[in-house]
């Protein structure tokens, strides 16, 4: 019998299985699986991870967790070739969507196709990122969804409208492709991934084994602005509004001149005064959803 390993955040989002109910629930939906659970416990996660991996030398890495999560078990298993699929028990899950794996149920269909993507990774000063990355609106948001108490979507929507309207554009320097360009935006995106947790599309020309990713300029100033971008995310045309400027690039150089707050992959990096970034092709395997569509894979 094949093995699996289950490396589960207990704190992760709002959900609060236990470990019995974890370990019924693989038996049941992972058949053919000796399962193996790991609890993270935010001290030494990842040595402890690749420890277990070695250990038990499984043919899949289940990640029950959000983008934090998935982020810190892919940094881990680096060098080991796993097969890793993602669980979506975090706050938004915004990779686990980008994946096609919208609800659990979709992560133990994934199991059963067992259809394995390679997936490029983006490298930002030493720090990996997998989903998305920015500069400005969104940003702040999660930093004001870290200090608030509670945690869940619930989160995020209570502190967006004060937000939205309330960030102010900041200035930043692109440097790519022999190019230097100087704008003024209340949101830059480095994006791998085409979606937020949220739903949102933000990437649109988003391809996420094409060697390449995007960044994306959102500078809406009027109130029309903020409504024609509110719908285009839902549509996912935000490429096609004046407000928004993209570029497919391998790597770049954002200058942050007004020190504006960044994020990877919801985690908060502080006010960088320049990151560099630079695409990982093919860095890692995931089991992918029914749904992720074929136009997210070159």
């Amino acid at each position: 019998m094949k093995n699996c390993l289950f490396v589960y955040n207990p704190i992760s989002g709002s959900n609060d299985f236990d470990r019995d109910e974890i370990n019924e629930m693989l038996e049941i939906k992972v058949p053919g699986f000796t399962p193996y659970i790991i609890e993270t416990t935010g001290e030494n996660d990842e040595e402890m991870v690749l420890a277990e991996f070695q250990k038990y030398q499984p043919d899949l890495v289940l990640i029950g967790g959000g983008d934090g999560t998935v982020k810190m078990v892919a940094k881990s298993l680096k060098e080991q070739n796993a097969n890793l699929l993602i669980v979506p028990m975090g706050s938004a899950n915004g990779l686990a969507k980008c994946m096609g794996i919208e609800m659990i149920s979709d992560a133990w269909e994934a199991v059963r196709d067992f259809k394995v993507h390679q997936i490029d990774a983006i490298l930002m000063n030493g720090e990996l990122c997998l989903h998305l990355a920015d500069f400005g609106m969104n940003a702040n948001l999660i930093k004001k969804f870290e200090q608030d108490d509670g945690r869940g979507m619930f989160g995020y929507v209570k502190n967006s409208l004060s937000e939205i309207f309330s960030s102010e554009a900041k200035k930043f320097l692109l440097k790519f492709d022999h190019q230097t360009i100087e704008i003024s935006a209340k949101m830059i995106v480095i994006a791998n991934g085409d979606q937020y947790g949220t739903g949102a599309i933000v990437n649109c020309k988003g391809v996420m084994d094409d060697g390449k990713f995007e960044v994306i300029s959102l500078n809406p100033e009027t109130a029309e602005d903020y409504v024609k971008m509110t719908m285009a995310f839902m549509k996912g045309n935000l490429d096609e509004l004046e407000c928004i400027k993209t570029w497919s690039v391998s790597s770049c150089q954002i200058d942050n001149l007004e020190g504006a707050e960044f994020q990877i992959d919801g985690e908060m990096m502080g006010c960088p005064d320049s990151i560099s970034a630079k695409i990982g092709k093919h860095a890692f395997q995931f089991l992918t959803g029914k749904s992720f569509a074929s136009c997210r894979t070159s």
